[in-house]
């Protein structure tokens, strides 16, 4: 097996740094037997990638379309086609072409500078006229990751540009990447992709369903849901919202809601695991719909509903046999309350494989 690289990631509840533990738990003290995996909320592509890493077949899944792409491009595509230099040519407007400015126009001063927000309006149509899907995904791989970096919190929930541009000091950010350039930033993910495209021998696939639907079946099902803490409704939407505009952005005019600061982009606000009132019925039916299945689930302590709720409800199905085990300590980027977050994983072994 190749050296553990893993891609760098700067999303709101990734497992990157834990998802060794994550899989040691699943091979040597579950003692699950798989060959393939499904990752309903694959995000980030971590547990994906480190699976496709470990030779199984992989499912990745997402119903976000920015997350189906960066899924494509890490666990479905093997290389990475694109160079630096065609990567800076995308931001260079193509003689009779004739360009909107959805960014410019409608998030002066939101996220981005006024500079800023024409390089994204130029390079995203660029990126979106190539007829190389390996290319593209990597295009537009680069963009998200870059556009992520250059925002404090790496989030757009809220409408804080005035926040990057006044930084003087403080404990959530790094003023000097913010300021980065795209360009600079694009050698950083260029050699990435290059680093970490590889090949595990097996036929792996991205997809965009929710999580709800996604038809997909494998031997061990992994769940990684959106969490809900006390003080914060914060969807996960509003979180990446700008994102997924992006991939779509010739619909972007039509689907703003200017009745929010930060303008979000109601393109997929799925209210499936969005709601804390119908979290649980949602987890049921989905864990329901792979009861052939091993089933992994990823929480925290601090979340609602809670580990006793969760432990409860899978508990009910009687041909699993459940075990929970905490993870300890997990500090998540830019959370005041990192002391009393605690990782727990939830292993429903199916007694019937």
């Amino acid at each position: 097996m190749p050296d553990i690289v893993l891609p760098q990631t700067r999303y709101y509840g990734s497992k990157r740094k834990i998802v060794d533990k994550i899989w040691n738990i699943i091979i040597n003290k579950a003692n699950l037997k798989f060959d393939s995996v499904l990752d309903v909320f694959g995000g980030s592509a971590s547990f994906s990638y480190y699976s496709k890493l470990h030779r199984k077949q992989v499912f990745y899944n997402d119903i976000f379309q920015f997350n189906f792409i960066i899924g494509k491009k890490l666990i479905e595509q093997n290389t990475n086609e694109l160079t630096y230099e065609n990567a800076i040519r995308l931001f260079d407007r193509v003689p009779g072409f004739e360009y909107q400015n959805h960014i410019s126009e409608f998030y002066n001063d939101i996220y981005f500078t006024d500079e800023e927000n024409n390089q994204i309006d130029i390079y995203i149509q660029n990126v979106l006229a190539l007829d190389n899907e390996n290319i593209q995904c990597s295009a537009l791989y680069i963009l998200f990751q870059s556009c992520l970096m250059k925002r404090p919190y790496n989030l757009f929930h809220r409408k804080n540009l005035n926040m990057r541009l006044n930084y003087i000091t403080g404990s959530f950010g790094n003023k000097q990447t913010w300021e980065r350039s795209f360009e600079e930033l694009f050698i950083r993910f260029i050699k990435e992709l290059d680093q970490v495209c590889i090949d595990n021998g097996r036929v792996n696939t991205a997809h965009n369903y929710s999580a709800l639907n996604c038809p997909c079946v494998a031997d061990l099902v992994y769940i990684d849901p959106p969490y809900f803490k006390k003080e914060s409704n914060t969807s996960y939407h509003s979180k990446y919202h700008f994102l997924e505009g992006l991939v779509n952005y010739y619909d972007i005019p039509d689907n703003i809601n200017f009745e929010k600061n930060n303008r979000e982009i109601i393109i997929n606000a799925s209210k499936e695991f969005e709601d804390k009132l119908n979290f649980l019925n949602d987890l049921r039916t989905l864990v329901n719909n792979h009861l052939d299945s091993h089933i992994a689930v990823s929480y925290r302590n601090n979340g609602i509903p809670s580990i006793e709720e969760i432990n409860e409800l899978l508990r009910s199905f009687d041909h699993f046999e459940v075990i929970e085990y905490n993870l300890g300590k997990y500090s998540y980027a830019l959370n005041k309350n990192n002391a009393l977050n605690e990782e727990v994983l939830f292993i429903c072994k199916n007694n019937n494989r």
